[in-house]
């Protein structure tokens, strides 16, 4: 049998092969726990350039972007820290009073902790997919989410759909660690791709092919 490295088989180990490198790029990167923010940030965005070229070099693509996104995706990450910590003590603190005032409290704190963390979900992709301020970033995290409801449910559904493989799969984690958060930041890049196209204007509006090298657009 003559060997064709053309054929789909050998196409899809590959594929597989190549974010086999970009999920353990990945890994490698956020084992300092403080550089989390700027791993996701790359990782997306490099998931974003090969939906839009499919031939790009995944590992060479997700170092470079991941120095250029380093600094303000780490600020962002710092931030989440800081809040969801908060949030976190604050819920601890006023759960363990037996005032009224915790019963009023602690849905607030609820709220808030819900919203941060829905705010994380879309924060790193906007950052790797839009070139836009700081402070513009941050307030489309925090409207985005809800402007496209529906959507954010299926993101946070296949969050907690790989949460519980990983938990309760012991042979998925290991699968995990060779290619599972690179999988799963494509399947979900395909959602994020269709929230921008839904908010970023008129679908048939002809527009430029983006540059896969940088972010493609400023949403405001």
């Amino acid at each position: 049998m003559r060997f064709n490295i053309d054929n789909s088989f050998w196409q899809f180990i590959t594929l597989c092969t190549r974010f086999a490198i970009l999920n353990i790029l990945f890994v490698i990167t956020i084992i300092p726990l403080v550089t989390i923010g700027p791993a996701r940030a790359a990782l997306y965005s490099t998931v974003f350039a090969y939906n839009d070229h499919e031939d790009i070099n995944l590992a060479a693509e997700y170092l470079k972007r991941f120095k250029r996104e380093f600094f303000r995706s780490l600020g962002a990450w710092l931030i989440f820290v800081v809040a969801i910590a908060a949030v976190t003590f604050a819920i601890v603190f006023w759960n363990s009073l037996d005032t009224d005032t915790a019963y009023i409290t602690l849905p607030i704190l609820i709220i808030a902790g819900t919203i941060t963390l829905i705010s994380f979900e879309y924060w790193f992709p906007l950052q790797a997919r839009y070139s836009n301020t700081f402070t513009n970033t941050w307030k489309n995290a925090l409207r985005l989410p809800w402007a496209v409801f529906g959507k954010t449910l299926i993101l946070i559904a296949i969050d907690v759909a790989a949460a519980a493989l990983f938990a309760f799969t012991t042979w998925l984690r290991i699968g995990c660690i060779l290619l599972g958060f690179a999988w799963l930041a494509y399947a979900k890049s395909l959602i994020y791709l269709r929230i921008f196209e839904q908010v970023s204007g008129n679908p048939n509006t002809p527009r430029e092919k983006p540059d896969y090298s940088l972010p493609t657009a400023s949403l405001q």
